[in-house]
């Protein structure tokens, strides 16, 4: 994965006209996660999806490159907890189209939102900006492809995150009403800034298992409108283990991977053994079988599209 805010801008245009560019752009959030967590989860979240989506797509043939993240995102329903950086809806779908229609004008056309950050004005933000960028034209007049990966207003990528085999790693004897600041969040922090996991509390903290999404359905527009009196927290924080986060990203890495690469396999150029199409699927069924833990059935030949070895990552580190 190559980092933009690294290279100089000679780099920078060559990667924009390279046909195998996708550009992921993390979308985090500054807010409130309980009185254990540190501000940063969603931001730090989305940067690790990032990371873990990249090595699928660098393997299906695609250069990754990471944009630098934009730590603030839309919080309304944290709004009122001190910390909390919330830009308006508006506000930020228009830093989004700014920001790839900046890339978009040098030649990049393929870009991935990578957002952690599941409140409903995040998601309606994200949502308004792809259909501003879909309206819009690169460099060329070529038409922009713009995927999600993570929380998302689109059932597609939505439901990697919420998939049941996800699920099905929590320690949580409730996993479905483990939300903001519970067992998942608190053990991606664990595995990737234990540091900054007050963890003494955390093991104190007593399970807070509610209907938010029926909370949402009817309205709540704060955190403290779903469990009034709470302290910002959904879920079992101290099931929280750094292996339970790996084992998640891991697979989530691959199925949003999967995802990207159905939709961006018809506009990925073809090579001379063949059309991009057939490349696609053969990518899809691939990726499929990874994320599944299936072998490939006997006898049937292997693939020989050209992949590129994944490069290394290092943790994201505030």
């Amino acid at each position: 994965m190559i980092r933009l805010a690294e290279r100089t801008y000679l780099e920078a245009g060559r990667l924009a006209r390279d046909e195998r560019a996708v550009v992921i752009l993390p979308l985090g959030a500054v807010e409130q996660h309980g009185p254990h967590l540190p501000l940063l989860v969603d931001w730090l979240g989305a940067e690790e999806l990032a990371r873990h989506v990249a090595p699928h797509l660098e393997r299906a043939g695609y250069r990754v490159i990471l944009a630098p993240a934009l730590p603030y995102g839309a919080s309304p329903l944290a709004l009122t907890w001190p910390g909390t950086i919330s830009l308006s809806r508006a506000t930020l779908r228009r830093v989004i189209v700014d920001v790839v229609r900046s890339l978009a004008r040098h030649g990049f056309r393929r870009f991935v939102l990578a957002n952690y950050q599941a409140d409903p004005g995040q998601l309606r933000a994200m949502a308004e900006a792809k259909r501003a960028l879909r309206r819009g034209r690169g460099a060329g007049g070529r038409r922009l492809m713009i995927q999600f990966a993570g929380f998302s207003p689109e059932a597609a990528s939505q439901g990697v995150m919420l998939d049941p085999r996800i699920l099905r790693l929590a320690r949580s004897p409730r996993p479905a009403f483990e939300w903001h600041s519970g067992e998942l969040e608190t053990a991606l922090v664990l595995a990737r800034r234990p540091d900054l996991v007050r963890r003494s509390l955390a093991r104190r903290l007593p399970p807070v298992w509610v209907d938010f999404r029926g909370a949402l359905r009817r309205g709540a527009k704060r955190f403290e409108e779903i469990v009034p009196g709470g302290l910002g927290y959904f879920g079992w924080p101290a099931a929280g283990r750094a292996a339970t986060a790996e084992r998640a990203l891991r697979l989530r890495g691959r199925l949003m991977a999967r995802e990207i690469i159905r939709a961006f396999g018809d506009g990925r150029p073809a090579a001379a053994g063949g059309p991009a199409r057939g490349r696609a699927r053969r990518r899809v069924r691939k990726a499929g079988l990874r994320a599944t833990g299936r072998s490939r059935p006997s006898g049937t030949r292997r693939s020989r599209g050209s992949a590129s070895p994944a490069t290394s990552h290092r943790a994201a580190r505030r």
